[in-house]
């Protein structure tokens, strides 16, 4: 699981796929199911955690 959400935030900040294309791309058929687990290990949704990195990105 811990290589699924990794992936995912790969995914999540270098592209800008829909949080269901990231989902199933990772393994989840659910985006609901991928979120919940997502935050689970984050701390944060994938699109806050998108919109985190992405700030990040641009003030570097």
């Amino acid at each position: 699981m811990k290589l699924k959400i990794r992936k995912a935030k790969k995914l999540l900040s270098t592209t800008n796929n829909t949080i269901t294309v990231v989902a199933n791309s990772v393994g989840f058929n659910d985006s609901l199911a991928f979120s919940k687990v997502f935050k689970q290990y984050t701390q944060s949704s994938p699109s806050s955690y998108r919109k985190q990195a992405t700030e990040t990105h641009l003030s570097n």
